[in-house]
């Protein structure tokens, strides 16, 4: 199969529009870190219900990494590239396709997350970096790999190449695709990094396989990529000029996040797969798909730009409120950007322990107010680095609040309740817990919103488990 046609990623919660939209389907696109659970000893293994489901889904299958970029000077992650490399050979993808950024950074002190998926240094220098990473992945999946150019909030900087240069210098050095996410290139014009056709006309337009559709959300005089709905009207023009100069294209998928699947109009999503389908309607075979050999890349002299490494740590330590005090971070902590990374990386990493401490979240708020929360996890976000999974976060915030047992009543035993249940969770497995208080109390009064009053202590004990899994 050389064409594979118009489909959607996959997102928990989606199942409604694809019963809806399975007649259109030509293929589901999975994210393959949504289908991973860390264990409580460190072990990532599949959520295998979860897959099933999917399995079962029409159309064919393809991948898409979004937790382990290959656009920085940290190598991709050996264990997360062997996974993808298995499940999509379990799933029979022609190519899996992964970003061009990077969300780790290197240092004396073993390094850190960032917590968001972070522009490149667009040097001479960061493109062979990004091509070592490339080249790593693309032999650690065993397939073909494509590469997603992200939207770039920060202003364009003097002496950088621009995004289209850059992308085509990497992916001719790296022997690679191109997955064009055209509202990515839309939300770049929007925010002032270049034009769309300026951008277009410096790509290797021959290397597009696929191409991502989303909606986004205006925020702070920025436009963000929040995949929050549908495209808008000039995204859907966009679209309908630049799929018929893709010769190479394979398929077209529309994106949406989890928190906006509930507000899709069904309709609205099948006229979306239809209009993809006219305006994308050539009938020319292609060629069976087969990775270009790496191209040598240009000769570039780096003297006066700024140090790949040194790009990252340094956007990297501002996106999650350190302050380093060298020339680069005073450049960058003047760009406008740099507090809008950082409040999505906050509000992303406050997000991710709601939904996974949801107890302990809203003993937290019933307690100590908005304010009083805010302050706790700004203390704990300036102390410790943003974790790739929600769970980590967890774990590491529940250490986080040691100091905190005594000021919050009832915070020790609602945070063993949580914790269990994520452990549960994860390992698939009943985790019981002993605490001093009634278990039933405290959950009934915090599961209707208020503090619990009063609650009979003693000794209990209590068996939890995954109310996903059969008993």
């Amino acid at each position: 199969m050389t064409r594979l046609g118009v489909g959607l990623t996959y997102v928990p919660g989606l199942d409604r529009v694809l019963d809806s939209v399975g007649d259109l389907l030509d293929v589901v696109e999975i994210e393959p870190q949504t289908l991973w659970r860390v264990r409580s000893d460190g072990r990532i293994v599949v959520d295998e219900e979860a897959l099933g489901r999917i399995e079962h889904l029409p159309g064919a299958r393809l991948l898409h990494g979004v937790g382990n970029p290959v656009g920085g000077t940290c190598p991709p992650d050996d264990r997360h590239t062997v996974l993808v490399g298995d499940l999509a050979e379990r799933l029979r993808a022609p190519w899996v396709s992964e970003h061009l950024a990077f969300n780790r950074v290197s240092d004396e002190r073993g390094g850190f997350g960032t917590g968001f998926m972070l522009p490149p240094c667009q040097t001479a220098a960061g493109a062979r970096a990004a091509v070592r990473s490339i080249r790593a992945m693309a032999d650690g999946v065993n397939c073909p790999l494509a590469v997603e150019v992200g939207t770039n909030y920060l202003r364009p900087r003097t002496g950088e190449l621009s995004d289209g240069a850059f992308a085509r210098q990497v992916v001719e050095g790296g022997g690679c695709g191109l997955l064009l996410d055209l509202h990515n290139v839309l939300a770049n014009e929007r925010n002032g990094r270049g034009s769309v056709d300026a951008f277009l006309a410096e790509l290797p337009l021959d290397r597009v396989w696929e191409v991502h559709l989303a909606g986004g959300t205006e925020h702070r005089g920025y436009w963000l990529d929040s995949h929050s709905g549908l495209p808008d009207h000039d995204l859907l023009a966009l679209v309908e000029r630049v799929l018929p100069r893709l010769p190479a294209l394979r398929a077209v998928l529309f994106e949406v996040t989890p928190g906006a699947v509930p507000d899709l109009d069904v309709s609205a999503v099948r006229d979306l797969l239809v209009g993809v389908k006219e305006w994308w309607a050539s009938s020319s075979p292609l060629p069976p798909l087969s990775p270009p050999d790496p191209m040598p890349l240009p000769a570039g002299h780096d003297e006066g730009h700024t140090i790949p490494a040194e790009w990252e740590h340094t956007l990297g330590s501002l996106t999650i409120g350190r302050e380093p005090d060298t020339p680069l971070a005073r450049e960058l902590v003047a760009d406008p950007a740099v507090p809008l990374l950082r409040e999505l990386v906050t509000e992303f990493r406050g997000s991710a322990l709601a939904g996974v401490l949801r107890y302990t979240t809203r003993l937290l708020f019933l307690t100590l107010g908005p304010e009083g929360v805010s302050r706790l996890l700004d203390a704990y976000m300036r102390a410790h680095p943003p974790r790739l999974f929600a769970s980590e976060e967890a774990f590491a915030f529940a250490d986080h609040l040691a100091g905190e047992l005594s000021a919050v009543p009832w915070l020790a035993q609602v945070l063993q309740l949580d914790l269990g249940l994520l452990r549960a969770r994860l390992d698939g497995v009943p985790c019981t817990v002993a605490l001093d208080t009634d278990p039933t109390a405290l959950l009934t009064d915090l599961g209707a919103g208020r503090l619990p009053v009063a609650p009979q202590r003693g000794r209990y004990r209590v068996r939890l488990v995954d109310d996903g899994v059969s008993a």
